[in-house]
């Protein structure tokens, strides 16, 4: 791989992240704006950073599923879903009352493992 290529590919890469934290930020305000005003619905145990963490991972899991549909883009990662999936899994542990939160992570991490194992042989 040329050095030009893994420029061009960290500098998409660096924009990629930037334009999901940008978005996470956003999120963030606007669930701590809901809540400061009282509208934010309470279901199960979920406060407002249980809906910021949720939206953290669903949001990334929408990008992933963005760039690996759109051929002129990079396609996300091994850790871009993991982080996704356990942003997602630790928002939903707040509004449901189940004790799944560490085996779902475990398992999470050990399909995680496997793919990249093969993704590398």
């Amino acid at each position: 791989m040329s050095l030009e290529k893994m420029f061009s590919e960290s500098k998409e890469r660096s924009r990629i992240e930037t334009i999901y934290w940008a978005g996470v930020l956003i999120w963030a305000g606007l669930v701590f704006i809901v809540s400061s005003s009282g509208f934010l619905p309470t279901i199960g145990n979920a406060d407002a950073w249980t809906y910021i963490i949720f939206g953290a991972g669903l949001y990334g899991t929408l990008m992933n599923v963005y760039y690996v549909s759109s051929p002129d883009t990079l396609n996300p990662r091994t850790w871009d879903w993991t982080w996704s999936g356990f942003w997602l899994i630790v928002g939903l542990g707040g509004f449901f009352t189940i004790d799944l939160f560490w085996p779902v992570v475990l398992v999470l991490f050990g399909i995680t493992v496997l793919v990249k194992g093969f993704r590398n042989s």
